[in-house]
């Protein structure tokens, strides 16, 4: 057996743990922010709306695998997400295409730290300091079925340490994408259908995570210098708006019925979308926007809304480095910066 039919065996076989863990845990809990937050400074900087780039990059696979192909192969990403308050993201990516194949493989970790606290006993003395942390390996590859539609597999195994508990996690991306290059259009969808944490002691919850389905598109045009890019993700759930929040209220003091005042339908419909557009200025300079309306409605505050929910981002290029900034609300105190410098490490 070949050393690459080693390494695709052995994928294959944690592929079908992954499943067999998911099968196994019955409760659905909240999958690790780890996995979730988006790495990609290209992504957050469009308000996570670009998951189907037409330019895709090699950090855009950590969100959509089937984006990778031929040209990311012998390419080095690395990223850094400043979160909140000591909280940190990281991540490396490399990819290679095996020569004389069609598919190209890629692997990497992405490490979420929540910093450094003081431990204190139940009478508050100080019992000495620790960390606390997440790290997942990703592996996968993809393969293009014809000139216009690729498929791609990922697989995560990560662990959880905090300091009263320790967990394992692995989660399955799948993924496909549409491009039509001469009409500056892509079709892209991914797919988590498994998944599942397990925690080694009662500190924590053991269960599966629920399988999600995200659709993203984009347009280019070519007679104007924008794109236009659209997501709708949590495809398994209609109503994402909490419980009520549609509902009439009663009045305290005069016992009226006062109307919620939002039209449901709508509000429902937009809390699935991203909107986001890109203006390419030259081949060594872009600008991004974006808007996700689930996130300012749940992270705004009512008298001081700000920015919650709008990303912006910037792409260019210094010699054989290509750098991506990005800003991003993901929290009521602020907003989050993205990081990210991609190289070609060796040829094709």
């Amino acid at each position: 057996m070949t050393p690459v039919s080693h390494r695709l065996s052995a994928l294959f076989a944690c592929l079908a743990m992954t499943g067999m863990l998911a099968t196994v845990m019955g409760q659905a809990i909240p999958r690790p922010g780890l996995l979730d937050l988006p790495v990609s400074a290209r992504l957050a900087g469009s308000a996570e709306s670009m998951g189907a780039p037409l330019d895709a990059t090699l950090g855009d696979i950590l969100a959509q695998g089937s984006l990778l192909d031929s040209t990311h192969s012998g390419q080095l990403h690395l990223a850094y997400m400043d979160y909140f308050a000591g909280t940190a993201l990281a991540a490396a990516v490399y990819a290679k295409r095996p020569e004389n194949r069609r598919w190209v493989w890629h692997t990497g970790l992405r490490n979420l730290g929540y910093g450094n606290f003081t431990g204190r006993d139940p009478v508050g003395v100080e019992t000495g300091s620790f960390s606390a942390s997440d790290v997942a390996w990703v592996h996968g590859i993809s393969v293009p079925v014809d000139s216009n539609l690729t498929v791609g597999l990922s697989l995560w195994l990560g662990q959880s340490g905090l300091p009263e508990r320790r967990a394992g996690f692995a989660q399955l991306d799948c993924s496909a994408n549409y491009f039509r290059r001469d009409r500056q259009f892509r079709l892209a969808a991914h797919w988590r259908p498994w998944g599942g944490q397990h925690t080694a002691n009662a500190a924590g919850s053991s269960g599966r995570f629920a399988p999600d389905l995200r659709l993203s598109m984009t347009k280019g045009f070519d007679n104007a210098p924008f794109i236009l890019y659209l997501t709708y993700d949590e495809m398994q759930e209609w109503d994402l708006a909490p419980e009520g929040f549609y509902d009439d209220v009663i009045d305290p003091l005069t016992g009226d019925t006062l109307a919620s005042g939002t039209w449901a339908f709508g509000d429902r419909l937009l809390r699935h979308l991203a909107l986001g557009t890109g203006l390419k200025l030259g081949p060594s300079l872009g600008f991004r926007f974006g808007y996700h309306h689930r996130r300012r409605q749940e992270l705004r505050l009512t008298n001081a809304p700000g920015t919650a929910g709008f990303a912006w981002g910037i792409d260019f290029k210094v010699r054989r480095f290509d750098l991506s900034v990005a800003r991003n609300t993901y929290h009521a105190a602020g907003s989050s910066t993205h990081l990210a410098i991609r190289t070609r490490l060796t040829d094709r």
